[in-house]
């Protein structure tokens, strides 16, 4: 199936950061394992769904909004009584108009949800325990769907600008994954 050629380009202008980011993420075999990555995809989320949610968006998306978990994400966090985010820089974007590629990696995640809700599952984790948001992530096509009609059609859309923000979100994620390692590292 061929992508449109937004999406193509996307793809293509992050797929380093992409690759770099899933190396630290997913791989959790214990439980242990999972509440790090749960205390890095907290750390990662939650600063950018508060900036999003204050972040008005192009007119040519309206109909879409996007999939926030951060709800979700909380509720996980006190299921595992895993640690909170704490010194999470707040998400600043780079400049220009290119919040689809921010969107773009936010929407996408959901397909990387899938995977890693079975891995979640395989642990005693669910829907209604301690995986809430990959659940909510991996059972909503529909924004994913949503954004991808709509971004073709987006008005003064700027590829380097999307590329640049999809790629700061990537690094962003990996920052956050960094810093939850980091934490973790200092209280063993």
């Amino acid at each position: 199936m061929e992508l449109p050629p937004r999406r193509t380009a996307l793809k293509e202008a992050t797929a380093e950061a992409h690759a770099a980011l899933d190396a630290m993420v997913g791989h959790f075999q214990t439980l242990d394992d999972y509440k790090l990555y749960l205390t890095g995809i907290a750390s990662f989320r939650l600063p950018v769904e508060a900036w999003l949610s204050q972040t008005r968006l192009p007119a040519d998306l309206d109909g879409y909004a996007p999939h926030m978990v951060q709800p979700e994400l909380e509720a996980d966090l006190a299921d595992l009584q895993a640690p909170e985010p704490k010194n999470q820089q707040a998400f600043r974007p780079p400049e220009g108009e290119g919040v689809v590629g921010l969107l773009y990696v936010l929407e996408g995640s959901s397909l990387g949800a899938r995977l890693l809700a079975k891995r979640a599952e395989a642990l005693g984790l669910s829907a209604n325990f301690g995986a809430r948001h990959l659940f909510s992530q991996a059972r909503n096509f529909s924004s994913w769907r949503a954004l991808s009609e709509r971004m073709e059609n987006v008005r003064g859309y700027d590829d380097r600008a999307a590329a640049r923000w999809a790629n700061t979100a990537f690094d962003y994620a990996r920052s956050a994954f960094e810093s939850a390692l980091n934490a973790d590292r200092h209280i063993r």
